[in-house]
């Protein structure tokens, strides 16, 4: 039949991707009598016939399975589909005719433990609520059909799983099936066996909440001695919160008794070189070494104490000693112009000396060599006190 077709198509369907997850169940039989005599004959008579005659079905076996999912630890969708064969009889009496009804339902069995919470015994009770479709075949001796109904139907029902393991349970359950479309009652009691893939799924266990240990209060000479907790020292300086006068100290900070930095003055001392190269038989400035004049300049003034020597040099080239001499000079005395009149440097911290063509740096019998004696070298020293913080990796002198 079609409906036995469709319900097949849907277990096959269904089962497959849900037979990987924890929690699904499988009732591959499930045994019942179906009971058909709670509506009396006008109800159970309404089956109208080809021949116009009505028929009803007596009561009979219900086979069925189910398959299903937990959506809770107590609570699972089933959908189920079975069949109850059985004898019936027309309203003019003929009988030796067959009743084939086929049910395919969807329902919900609720777990009593969902209300009154979950407990170790293996009997866990339900309630059972549900909908469907009846299919009812009615057909003579010949296999002839001679009625048919298709209604919608409701399940309400209660039963009890007893748990044999964590994979197998056995099933007991009684039913009521209304007939929405024929409005009448009938009933059903089952029992079967079920199977759980991947383990029933685990209640949530509460933790308790941590107590603190009890401490025994200890005794001297019978007096009870009273315990006071230490006080914290949240940044780590070794000076209590209550006490801490600069909280949030880094770790590496010296601090005092108020666990505030201590200051320290430390000597910088400042040493740094100036090399200023110079075109042939020229002492002006490039444009290209007043960058690096000026970071001079910045240095000095950052030390107030600092000094320059500044010694010029001449390549070998001129007519005469004495004429690289004075351009030696030249080219010292323009490096110690532009400090003093363009960056703001007192004359007297600088010094100027010019040594001719003496302390070559190359050769001279190159140009390249000789570019490089054209120059001016300056030397710059220094000191000044700081006060710092004072580190616990500091050294102080």
């Amino acid at each position: 039949m079609k409906l036995n077709k469709i319900a097949l198509a849907l277990f096959a369907v269904t089962a497959a991707p849900l037979a990987a997850n924890a929690g699904v169940t499988i009732s591959p039989l499930l045994l019942g009598y179906h009971y058909s005599e709670g509506a009396d004959d006008d109800q159970r008579e309404t089956l109208l016939g080809n021949s116009g005659d009505r028929y009803n079905k007596e009561d009979g076996l219900y086979t069925g399975a189910a398959l299903g999912i937990e959506l809770t630890p107590s609570t699972q969708f089933q959908v189920e589909y079975g069949v109850s064969n059985t004898d019936a009889e027309s309203q003019n009496g003929a009988d030796n005719l067959d009743a084939e009804q086929e049910m395919i339902t969807g329902n919900f069995l609720i777990g009593t433990e969902e209300f009154t919470g979950y407990t170790d015994s293996a009997l866990k009770p339900y309630m059972l609520i549900g909908a469907g479709q009846s299919k009812l075949d009615i057909e003579d001796s010949s296999g002839n059909e001679v009625a048919n109904s298709t209604d919608t139907i409701g399940n309400l029902g209660l039963g009890a799983m007893y748990r044999i393991n964590d994979a197998l349970s056995l099933r007991g359950e009684a039913r009521a099936i209304h007939n929405f479309d024929e409005n009448w009652w009938e009933g059903m009691a089952l029992a079967g066996l079920e199977v759980v893939l991947g383990g029933h799924l685990a209640p949530t266990v509460a933790v308790p909440p941590m107590e603190e240990p009890m401490v025994e209060q200890p005794y001297v000479d019978n007096t009870p001695i009273v315990l006071i907790e230490p006080e914290m020292d949240s940044d780590g300086d070794g000076v209590i919160d209550s006490l801490d006068a600069c909280p949030g100290t880094p770790m590496n900070q010296v601090v005092d008794a108020r666990g505030c930095p201590v200051e320290v003055l430390i000597d910088d001392a400042l040493k740094m070189e100036l090399r200023v190269f110079f075109d042939n038989d020229k002492s002006n400035i490039k444009a290209q070494y007043q960058p690096e004049i000026a970071k001079v300049a910045e240095k000095m003034r950052e030390y107030p104490n600092s000094t320059a020597r500044i010694e010029g040099h001449a390549s070998k080239t001129g007519p005469s000693a004495r004429y690289n001499q004075r351009l030696s000079e030249a080219r010292a005395v323009a490096v110690k112009s532009m400090l003093t009149n363009e960056f703001g440097i007192a004359p007297n911290r600088l010094s100027t000396v010019g040594y001719g063509y003496d302390q070559p740096i190359a050769s001279n019998d190159t140009e390249e060599g000789r570019a490089m004696n054209r120059r001016v070298y300056a030397i710059i020293t220094g000191n000044k006190t700081m006060t710092v913080e004072q580190t616990k990796d500091m050294v102080i002198n």
